[in-house]
């Protein structure tokens, strides 16, 4: 008999347990899966207000499991646009019209939450008699080391007893970012953006809020003071148009770089991803036998190679489409632009306008996205460089910096509605661009004050409220997840170097302060970001899941401890 605990089950738990379910033998298992809301769901509740979208359309995602992910493959079944066609065939769009769900949507979460649920039962049925598998529908609040195996400890004071546990926690307990100014009084400093409408409910009408972020999150937040309190989209002849409500505030848009985020392009017509010529996985374990200990220096070594493949990607001259590349990935904002507050606001303007045009062509036709579009569709390889032995600590600290933010802005932005949405917003005045890169924060006399340290104008804005409009990675220290917590008392988990994530092996096992590696528990998701890259995803129909490849390999080193104990003598 093996028993095992998993920590957490929103869609990268789900993907343990579809891994067990697969690979279970003949050996009876029983799966103890910890989670206070159903199955799969996570963050994608099923009640969420529909204006917050996915920012993956809804053909490329998937709960299941295809030979292409995998081999062997596992429980199979529809993809989320095939599932939606069939049981929600319509939803409203960002427009307000009611329409029929398209492959290149980006959909409500809450209809992800509900595919997510339903996944979760077909994946279950598909279990066999000998695999037992108990929903605990409440938190876990410590793991504590027992004889010969694990107790797990609920928060009702039940105790589980584990061989092996594996921890998917998500974003569950990360710490909050600290307030710029501890002056301020409680409430104008609003650190986490999460949950929406309520991390923005006592922002009254009229107010003003500084939100410190431009991607995801930044337009989440956007979105629910806006839409989210009356306000609606109109499509008219002369380009999309924001009616206000007048239960609207205004709202500053501050980031540290100045730059805005790109918007995710319109969809290739063959779903197909491109392969790579110069930057792939052969080509660094190749960098790694010319380097001591396998070690990479990301500049020098791969950077390179990225940008050669980016270049190659965009086609026609080569020097220049290096140098557009290039450019870039190393962008700051332009010299004129920081001039004053106009010009930067012009600027910015503009550079959103210009990114929606090459958007709205798409991968197909836009050589720019299809060049940028490498830093999604290969990583894999990506995550290869940074797993063990991985790069130097310099290259490291500029991986997860600059090179990080740079790939969640060039790739990982928000959706094209999105963007011209906020282009509607600034065109009304309702939103407006902060003043440049880096401002200063303080507060000051009553409100946030918001200075400009790069123009040379200077210039300073006011605010009633000022918002973390981001989601930081997890870490250990300051973690608010109890089982987190104790684990580092104890000293089985140690903080990356970097301050994001604990510290694995290639295999998700932790390793503690001595450099000893834990043969009970796992580490899969957010929480192993600095270790590896990019945690964060639902996966893909038809190509190889980096997320299902590791839950595999848990799973399979799980029953294979189960076996050994079940065989030893005596």
């Amino acid at each position: 008999m093996v028993t095992v605990a998993v920590i957490g089950c929103g869609p990268r738990g789900l993907t343990v347990v579809e891994r067990f379910v697969s690979l279970v033998g003949s050996e009876p298992v029983t799966l103890h899966v910890i989670e206070p809301g159903p199955l799969g769901v996570g963050i994608h509740g099923v009640d969420l207000p529909p204006y917050l979208l996915l920012n993956t359309v809804c053909a490329e995602l998937t709960a299941f499991v295809d030979d292409a992910m995998v081999d062997g493959g596992g429980v199979t079944g529809p993809t989320l646009y095939e599932w939606a066609r069939r049981h929600e065939p319509k939803f409203t769009d960002h427009l307000g019209r009611r329409r029929e769900v398209r492959p290149a949507d980006h959909l409500p979460r809450a209809i992800l939450g509900r595919y997510l649920a339903w996944a979760a039962g077909r994946i279950l049925a598909a279990a066999r008699p000998n695999l037992r598998v108990v929903h605990h529908a409440e938190r876990a609040v410590a793991i504590a080391a027992g004889r010969g195996a694990e107790r797990v400890i609920l928060a009702s004071g039940t105790e589980l007893r584990a061989d092996q546990v594996v921890m998917t926690v998500g974003h569950d307990g990360t710490a909050a970012p600290p307030s710029p100014d501890r002056r301020a009084p409680a409430g104008r400093w609003i650190a986490r953006p999460y949950p929406l409408p309520a991390a923005v409910a006592d922002v009254p009408p009229g107010a003003v809020v500084g939100m410190l972020g431009t991607g995801l999150s930044a337009m989440d937040a956007l979105a629910a003071v806006t839409v989210g309190r009356g306000g609606r989209f109109e499509d008219r002849t002369d380009g999309l148009c924001y009616v206000p409500s007048g239960a609207e505030p205004r709202v500053i848009l501050l980031s540290r770089d100045g730059l805005p985020a790109r918007a995710r392009p319109a969809p290739r017509v063959d779903t197909t991803r491109p392969g790579a010529r110069f930057f792939t996985t052969d080509a660094v374990t190749d960098l790694r036998s010319r380097r001591p200990g396998g070690q990479l220096d990301f500049v020098v070594d791969v950077l390179p190679l990225v940008i050669q493949e980016m270049a190659h990607r965009h086609g026609g001259d080569l020097a220049a489409a290096t140098a557009q590349i290039t450019e870039m990935v190393t962008a700051t904002v332009p010299r004129p632009a920081l001039t004053d507050i106009h010009q930067y606001r012009a600027w910015y303007r503009a550079e959103l306008a210009a990114d929606l045009g090459q958007a709205d062509a798409g991968l197909d036709n836009s050589p720019l996205k299809h060049a940028m579009e490498l830093l999604r569709d290969h990583r894999d390889v990506l995550r290869a460089v940074i797993d063990p032995p991985g790069v130097t600590d310099g290259s490291l600290d500029w991986f997860f910096g600059p090179f990080a933010a740079t790939v969640n802005r060039c790739v990982i932005g928000p959706q094209r509605e999105r963007h011209a949405e906020l282009l509607a917003l600034l065109d009304t005045g309702v939103t407006v661009v902060g003043p440049g890169p880096k401002p200063a924060l303080a507060w000051d006399d009553g409100a946030w004050s918001i200075t400009a340290t790069r123009l040379a104008e200077p210039v300073c804005l006011r605010a009633d409220y000022l918002m973390a409009a981001y989601v930081p990675n997890p870490g250990i220290a300051g973690t608010a997840n109890s089982v987190v917590r104790r684990l580092a008392a104890d000293r089985r988990l140690r903080s990356t170097r970097i301050g994001t994530g604990a510290v694995l092996t290639r295999d998700g096992r932790p390793v503690n302060p001595d450099g000893k590696t834990d043969e009970r528990l796992f580490v899969l998701g957010p929480l192993a970001e600095g270790t590896s890259y990019y945690n964060h995803f639902v996966a893909s129909p038809g190509a190889h899941s980096r997320s299902i490849a590791d839950a595999d390999r848990v799973v399979r080193h799980a029953l294979e401890s189960g076996d050994r104990r079940t065989t030893a003598p005596g």
